[in-house]
Parts: structure tokens; C-alpha cells; sequence
């Protein structure tokens, strides 16, 4: 585990499958701890500005999950920029979804089917970075990225 602190904002080298999946068990409890004591705070008689501090935890989670991700690319031998193409058509999707308050529409209206065809497209991409990530192996032997990880 403590390897795993010392390297969880590191976005270099390499991270295996089975250490990815254990890292990322860590920080969804670190996450739900983090939203626990901004909840907490919240219903507490101290002001509410305190509640900020559960932020603490959640940035920190959110940037250890991008670095772990990006790491995790690196042991499949691809660029860290990978996990922004896996993660854009979601986000577009979402803003398209928000702006137009939901599947607008009749069904056979075209905003409808641009939507719909938009969100679909966005999780096929969604399914193929977890499978990338979160699935396959990586690549045998040394890379540009560094040595097999242990």
C-alpha cells in the first residue's frame, strides 16, 4: 500500500493490471471517506464553508485516478493522452444532453437521432478505454515507458 502512496500522483513508468484494479479500490474508499466528511460537515452545526474540506480527498482522488490511468496506458504502450480520447465523447455527450435537456423530441425528430447516435458513439468509447485499461494486458517486455512493472 505504501508504494502506492509514493507513486499516486507519479504519472511516469508503468502500472499492471491487477495493481491497477488494487490502486483503484484505495481510492474509491478514499473517495466515499472524502464525500463522507463533506457531508458530514454540511449537516454539522459548524459553518458550511467547512464541508470544503472533503474536497481534499476528492481532488486528490481525481488526480491520482488520472495518473493511474495514464500509467496504466503507459504499461499497454500508449501515450497518456489516450485516457483524454477515451474520456471526450463522454463529456461531449453529457453537454449535449444537458443543453438540450435530455433526448429532446419526438423520436424521429433529427435533434433526437444526433443525440442519441452522439451518447451511443460516446459509450462504445467508454467501453473500449475500460477494456484497454482495465482489462488487457500490457505490453511484454520493456517500453519507451520504462521496465515491466513488478
Amino acid at each position: 500500500m505504501s508504494g502506492y502512496v509514493n507513486r499516486s500522483l507519479d504519472f511516469t513508468g508503468r502500472t499492471g493490471v491487477l495493481k491497477y484494479w488494487r490502486a483503484q479500490r484505495a481510492l474509491i474508499w478514499f473517495l466515499m471517506l472524502g464525500i463522507a466528511l463533506a457531508m458530514g460537515l454540511l449537516v454539522s452545526p459548524l459553518p458550511q464553508w467547512t464541508a470544503a474540506v472533503g474536497l481534499v480527498p476528492i481532488l486528490y482522488v481525481y488526480v491520482a485516478s488520472i495518473a493511474l490511468g495514464v500509467r496504466r496506458l503507459h504499461d499497454r504502450g500508449r501515450s497518456g493522452w489516450w485516457l483524454m480520447i477515451y474520456s471526450s465523447p463522454l463529456a461531449f455527450s453529457c453537454v449535449l444532453l444537458a443543453r438540450n435537456g435530455g433526448l429532446p423530441g419526438e423520436p424521429s425528430s433529427p435533434v433526437f437521432i444526433t443525440t442519441g447516435v452522439a451518447v451511443l458513439a460516446a459509450f462504445a468509447f467508454y467501453v473500449w478505454g475500460f477494456i484497454d485499461i482495465g482489462v488487457r494486458k500490457g505490453r511484454p517486455g520493456p517500453n519507451r515507458y520504462g521496465p515491466v512493472p513488478t
